[in-house]
């Protein structure tokens, strides 16, 4: 089957493998709109969507370690992914080898890349696994990580924002941890930093809340084709000790106390870095009164959202569902399925068990599926 570029901006047409993982050396070739990965549990299904994945952020989404995603007794792993564009109708590549000694080496087309922007302005990928119900249920960093991920493959041009804000973060906190250890007064240098920091964060939140904005209209949208008009999601976006609608000299003068503190933990106790977004499901907090299969399915339809949202700036990507099927039960699958078969994009399902039963209403010519045992995933293709 070939997909027509019109409705899908992004396709993901083959997969290289070697070193990764449990794979010695595999290509795999992929053709339809909705690709399953199929294979027993423990047979290299997340492994290939995590390859997938690394190729948009350079990690993974189940370690932060590099290392791990290197077999025992291998001093090395790469990948290579190839994908075709319909902005710029051409096939292009991205290659990501890695090892303890010399690092990480990406490339784009046979291109050394320098920045994560060159990568991420052409190759998007959005993935959702099973701890990604964290998103609702987890601490505020997990929020965080979402919102500046999702921001960064929405716009690449803010990557030096992020840059900026976390040596600006990293300034003020070394000096204050040095006058906190000295037990000395506010060096005159601290208004400098603090400004920064505030200028930084101010910048930074509002960026956030736009993206929220966006994506909660996204969002309510998919849930009132599909769930009826009485279903609604809203965020609510809680600044750390700062007020988005005050100056800096306001924000001075407000924060003698604040400021005290800092000094005595030695550490910045405002900004960004601190803030939290609340999900509410129905007018009520997800995380206390969404049951886990409604947390389940939102956070499954945030993601939808989020790659819908690109879509409609004219960019796409591709959306991994990492053991998608045995995560719901059979009444949250039906739901989602119907919401996955009006998708635009290419989406790749993994399963450990049969999805015949799940895919009826998706079109045989619009499915394609990558069978993996534990015999040929170490085969020579």
């Amino acid at each position: 089957m070939s997909l027509r570029p019109c409705e899908i901006s992004m396709i993901i047409s083959n997969l290289t493998l070697q070193q990764f993982r449990c794979f010695t050396q595999q290509e795999y070739f992929f053709d339809g709109r909705v690709i399953i990965i199929e294979g027993p549990n423990g047979s290299g299904k997340s492994s290939l969507l995590e390859a997938l994945h690394y190729g948009c952020y350079l990690r993974s989404f189940r370690t932060h370690v590099h290392k791990e995603l290197i077999p025992f007794g291998v001093d090395h792993f790469f990948f290579k992914i190839g994908f075709f564009q319909e902005q710029t109708a051409t096939h292009d590549s991205i290659q990501v080898g890695y090892s303890p000694s010399d690092g990480k080496v990406v490339k784009y087309n046979q291109n050394v890349i320098g920045t994560y922007k060159d990568l991420v302005s052409s190759f998007r990928i959005v993935t959702l696994s099973a701890d990604d119900i964290s998103l609702v249920q987890g601490a505020p960093e997990l929020r965080r990580d979402f919102l500046n991920y999702a921001l960064m493959l929405s716009n690449p041009a803010l990557l030096p924002l992020f840059k900026n804000y976390k040596s600006v973060l990293t300034q003020r906190n070394s000096l204050l941890f040095k006058n906190a250890r000295s037990g000395g007064s506010f060096p005159k240098e601290f208004d400098v930093w603090t400004e920064s920091l505030w200028r930084g964060a101010q910048e930074l939140s509002m960026h956030r809340i736009t993206y929220l904005s966006a994506l909660e209209t996204e969002l309510n949208e998919l849930l009132k084709a599909y769930f009826g008009p009485s279903s609604s999601v809203s965020f609510i976006y809680q600044p750390c000790n700062i007020r988005l609608d005050h100056t800096f000299d306001q924000f001075k003068g407000a924060s003698g106390a604040l400021f005290s503190r800092e000094l005595e933990q030695g550490r910045s106790l405002f900004g960004a870095h601190l803030d939290d977004v609340s999900i509410f499901f129905q007018d009520k907090r997800a995380r206390l009164y969404a049951s886990r299969g409604q947390q389940k399915l939102l956070v499954l339809l945030i993601k939808i959202a989020q790659l819908k949202a690109l879509c409609a700036k004219g960019e796409g990507g591709v959306l991994l569902l990492d053991d998608f099927v045995t995560d719901f039960d059979s009444v949250k699958v039906g739901q989602a399925l119907e919401v996955i078969k009006s998708l635009k994009f290419q989406i790749f399902i993994s399963s450990p068990v049969d999805t015949t039963p799940f895919l009826g209403g998706i079109p045989k010519n619009d499915q394609s599926r990558v069978l993996i045992s534990d015999l040929s995933r170490d085969q020579n293709s």
